[in-house]
């Protein structure tokens, strides 16, 4: 997940020199962090219930982003306006989290990378029905074609996956809750802060999912030391660290060529799931994936949709 609250202009001197392309590297690094998580998850999910596996994730999230809050000497807590609103923040994240979390029970990492590239357009019609922000008629276009490229992503499943339909409806469930994160944290975040406010929605995400996996059972397998290291990086690297770098990078260069970072994002899910997972990749992945990233394309490029929110928004926790 990232900030939706920076400043588009890139700070003065990172147009050359080694500077610019260290902090491309933060977006870059935030980027390889999201796009190996979901094969992450498949391997945690050996050991853990998708309640102890959220609880625990963002449990880790939540240390690590206090931890800076703290060597910023920034304020933990937001504002007492905003607590009421960041609470409900909390509870989406977690059930977010948690449709993931179960999806990958159901279906493939890549597929997963590759809907999960749907979720500006969500976003974009989100804002459009509920904050008044106007599409161009290639907007529509751009959410037409990426809905196109979905279909012909989950026209056919893998044989070892009976249930992918199921895994992959809730998928997309997820970029649709996503959405609703992504738009009722604009205010908080503005008033804030994007770690402030995150922090505190992953400790308050962490209450009831650890209250679900003290009734559902924590553990679902062998917890063996591939289970461990999957959920460490998920907490620490996907959660935490890849926050702060897309925070970072954010602040730096801004939301525009950060934001263009994330198109590689399902790229590096298919790399990791194919030589982690030994995911046999099928055609219909190489032929409906791309198809979704042109639709969000033409959606934030010459649609006229909130391309700065959709730069800001498209990473995941």
């Amino acid at each position: 997940m990232t900030s939706t609250a920076t400043t588009d202009a890139p700070a003065a001197g990172l147009e050359s020199g080694g500077v610019a392309r260290w902090i491309s590297g933060k977006a870059l690094l935030a980027v390889l962090f999201w796009g190996s998580s979901f094969v992450a998850i498949r391997i945690a999910l050996e050991g853990l219930h998708p309640f102890a596996l959220v609880a625990t994730r963002l449990a880790l999230g939540a240390v690590l982003l206090y931890a800076v809050l703290g060597v910023r000497r920034e304020a933990l807590l937001p504002r007492r306006e905003d607590l009421g609103v960041c609470v409900s923040l909390g509870i989406l994240l977690g059930g977010h989290l948690l449709l993931q979390s179960f999806a990958m029970r159901w279906t493939t990492a890549m597929r997963a990378g590759w809907l999960v590239a749907f979720v500006p357009v969500t976003i974009a019609l989100g804002a459009r029905f509920f904050l008044g922000h106007q599409l161009r008629a290639v907007g529509w276009l751009g959410v037409a074609t990426a809905s196109c490229g979905v279909l012909l992503l989950t026209s056919t499943a893998p044989s070892e996956f009976a249930r992918a339909g199921t895994g992959d409806m809730m998928m997309l469930s997820s970029s649709v809750s996503w959405a609703a994160y992504t738009l009722i944290s604009l205010r908080p975040v503005e008033r804030n802060g994007a770690l402030r406010v995150t922090a505190f929605a992953m400790a308050i995400a962490v209450v009831p999912n650890a209250i679900a996996a003290g009734v559902a059972g924590f553990a679902s397998g062998p917890i063996t030391a591939s289970v461990v290291a999957a959920v460490g990086f998920l907490g620490l690297f996907s959660s935490g660290v890849a926050f702060w770098a897309w925070n970072q990078a954010l602040r730096e260069i801004g939301p525009a060529r950060s934001g263009a970072m994330l198109y590689a994002q399902p790229f590096v899910t298919l790399a990791t799931a194919f030589a982690i997972l030994n995911e046999p990749p099928t055609g219909n992945l190489f032929l409906g994936g791309p198809v979704v990233l042109l639709g969000v394309w033409l959606l934030a490029r010459f649609g006229k949709a909130p391309a700065r929110l959709l730069s800001d928004s498209q990473g995941d926790v």
